[in-house]
Formats: structure tokens, C-alpha cells, sequence
């Protein structure tokens, strides 16, 4: 009998890449992650605006936003293949190597922080490049509905009640996540495109509240002359639009597949054995109530941090700064951003572990494994 084209992993080996992803997203450097962080912005911010381009010539609304819909997961697509930082993404990732025992929680702090400002950074840049820049929407070449599709998206999502965005948040990060699980779970190409495109076109069909788009979407349309303060965006949308997203990508789809695979933890033996060419799978080992009640309060302390240290602050921000301040809340909010992924990364970054050197003389020997991490 023919192989089959694709072979979709245990849930146990998924999560075991996704903790190997998370431990190598720790080692960055302060200025990689940053990058990275850019980078995915961008591919989002231009998804977006071919969003808005196909769809605001079109009457029917559900035709709109299926093909507004259809046409998104393009920036997903290539911030998974391509190679970049994805907060939202993270949001899965860093707690998944956590639980694992691959990486400490504090670790994640600096994975979140890092992309986090990254990707606000990226899409703040993106919104003034395509509105102030290349003119798009606004320039001779599109006429009003462009525009005036963007400042409806917006308007509508800057007076979402703060629970609407919260459980907007929750829903969109479960597909998002989805995308993000289900590419760890297969190797070829054509799988993994397939597998990230459909739950990303569900949540942006669906309306849903993704942070990182609306870091992009919110700038634009206040660019573009939107009646929107960035105290609307800051506190009212991207605040609690970060909890449900935390909190979705947390405990939704980490936790609860953490949970169905049977709680594992990996032991640093296994980690010596895949270095030395072992099979390293065979050493994890399962855990129990008691580990998962331990995970749970401290997935809920890192959300209350996290929610606190990223949109918190910035929220803040937006609040305390006179509104003539105009642009400068932006720039603030990125300086303080950029300040923090720096400190952690000085205090949480996980250090490059050595390549291990392998025997290759006649003689054995011995080495001490008290010093592989």
C-alpha cells in the first residue's frame, strides 16, 4: 500500500515541537525577536489591506466577508512559513514549553513581551506607510468606500462593550491558535497551508477580535481621519482584546490539549537524548492534578501580568497624555514597549545552550550529566 501524502503527529509529539519552538523563541536575542516581531505585523498589516481592497466594492455583506474572509489568511500563511513573531501565536507556544517543563513561565514573559512589541511597532509603521506613504485608500487611486470601509471596521470595534471584546478575543485566538496547533501537527507544505488557511478565514469572516490587526487596522483609520481617540483603541478595544486573546490561546487550545494528552513533562535526560541522537520521546513522562492545578494559577498570574505589563501600561498611557498629544501617544507607547522587551530580555532570556561534543576517538568517555541542562 502507498504511504499517505501527510501524517499528522501524536498529540504528545505536537506538543513536544511546540515546546522545542517555544525553548529556541527564548533564545533570541533582544534585537532578533524585535525583528521578527516586525516582520509578522507586516504580513498581517498587508493581509488586512487586501481585506479591505476586495472587499469594499462589494454590496451583500455576507459576499463581503466571505471574501474578505478568503483572502486574509495570506498574512497567517506567511507569518508561519515564512519565519517571524507572532504575539497572539506566542500566546500558545511559550506556555505550551512551560507546562512541558521545556521552559520556566518566566521565559514566557520574555517571548510575549518581545512580540508583543514587535508587532506593535510593525504595525504602526505598516499604518503609516500605506496611509501616509504609498497613499492606499486614501491617494487617487481608490476612491471613498476604501476609506470608508476601514473607518466602519474600525468605528464598530472601538465601541464594542469591554466583555464583547474580551469574549471576541477568547473566540478569535482559539481559530488563530487553531491554525498555529494544527501547522505543528504536519510536516508537508500543502497540509500546513490548507490547515492554517481554514480557521483563519473562519475568524476573520466571524468579525473577530485579533490584537496585532487591530494594532494595525486602529492606526490606519485614525491616520485616514477617523473620529477615533487612541484611548479608544488602547483601553477600550486592545486592552481587553489582549486578555481574550491570552486567555484563549492560555487555557483553550494549550491547556486543554496539555490536559488530553495526559499532562507530559519532559525530563532534561530526554532533552541529552535527542542531543546525542537518542530518541528523546520515550522520556517523557506524565503528570498529574496536582501539576495541572499548579499550572492553572500560574497561567492566571501570567495573564494578570502580562494584560498589566503590555496593553496596561500603554492604556494608561493613552489616558494619562493630553489628546492634542496626537501622535506622541503612539510613539510613547512603542518606547515604553521597546523598553520593557529589552529589560526582560536581559533578565528572561534563556541562554544558547552548548552543542554537545560527541566522542568520535578509539577511547570512551565519560561525561558529566550533571552539567546538561
Amino acid at each position: 500500500m502507498a504511504d499517505k501524502p501527510y501524517k499528522v503527529a501524536a498529540l504528545v509529539e505536537t506538543i513536544a515541537e511546540a515546546s522545542e519552538a517555544a525553548e529556541k523563541k527564548c533564545m533570541l536575542g533582544f534585537g532578533q525577536i524585535m525583528a521578527l516581531g516586525v516582520i509578522a505585523a507586516g504580513y498581517l498589516a498587508l493581509a488586512t489591506t487586501l481585506s479591505i481592497a476586495v472587499g469594499a466594492g462589494i454590496e451583500l455583506p455576507g459576499v463581503q466577508k466571505l471574501v474578505m474572509g478568503a483572502v486574509f489568511p495570506v498574512g497567517l500563511i506567511a507569518v508561519l512559513m515564512a519565519v517571524s513573531e507572532l504575539s497572539t501565536g506566542n500566546y500558545l507556544t511559550a506556555p505550551l514549553g512551560a507546562m512541558m517543563a521545556r521552559i520556566g513561565w518566566r521565559h514566557t514573559f520574555y517571548v510575549w513581551a518581545g512580540s508583543y512589541a514587535g508587532n506593535f511597532l510593525g504595525a504602526f509603521i505598516m499604518a503609516a506607510i500605506i496611509i501616509h506613504g504609498a497613499h492606499i485608500f486614501v491617494g487617487p487611486m481608490w476612491g471613498e468606500q476604501w476609506v470608508a470601509l476601514l473607518k466602519k471596521y474600525v468605528t464598530v470595534k472601538a465601541h464594542l462593550a469591554p466583555m464583547e471584546a474580551f469574549w471576541r478575543g477568547v473566540l478569535c485566538i482559539w481559530l488563530v491558535d487553531l491554525a498555529v496547533w494544527q501547522a505543528y501537527r504536519v510536516k508537508d507544505t500543502t497540509s500546513k497551508f490548507l490547515l492554517i488557511w481554514f480557521p483563519t478565514f473562519a475568524f476573520f469572516t466571524l468579525g473577530l477580535e485579533h490584537s496585532v490587526v487591530n494594532m494595525f487596522i486602529f492606526p490606519a483609520a485614525i491616520f485616514a481621519g477617523a473620529d477615533i481617540t487612541w484611548s479608544d483603541f488602547m483601553l477600550h478595544n486592545l486592552t481587553p482584546v489582549v486578555m481574550g486573546n491570552i486567555v484563549g490561546g492560555v487555557f483553550i487550545v494549550g491547556m486543554l490539549y496539555w490536559y488530553s494528552a495526559g499532562l507530559p513533562v519532559e525530563k532534561p535526560i530526554a532533552r541529552l537524548g535527542s542531543l546525542v541522537g537518542g530518541h528523546g520521546g520515550s522520556n517523557v513522562e506524565m503528570g498529574n492534578y496536582r501539576l495541572l492545578g499548579l499550572h492553572i494559577g500560574r497561567g492566571v498570574l501570567a495573564v494578570a501580568i502580562a494584560v498589566a505589563l503590555l496593553p496596561g501600561v500603554g492604556a494608561g498611557l493613552s489616558v494619562l497624555l493630553p489628546a492634542e498629544a496626537g501622535i506622541v501617544v503612539p510613539l510613547m507607547v512603542i518606547v515604553y514597549l521597546t523598553t520593557l522587551a529589552y529589560v526582560l530580555s536581559l533578565v528572561f532570556r534563556k541562554p544558547p545552550k552548548p552543542t554537545p561534543q560527541l566522542n568520535t576517538g578509539p577511547e570512551p568517555q565519560h561525561r558529566d550529566l550533571s552539567m546538561v541542562s
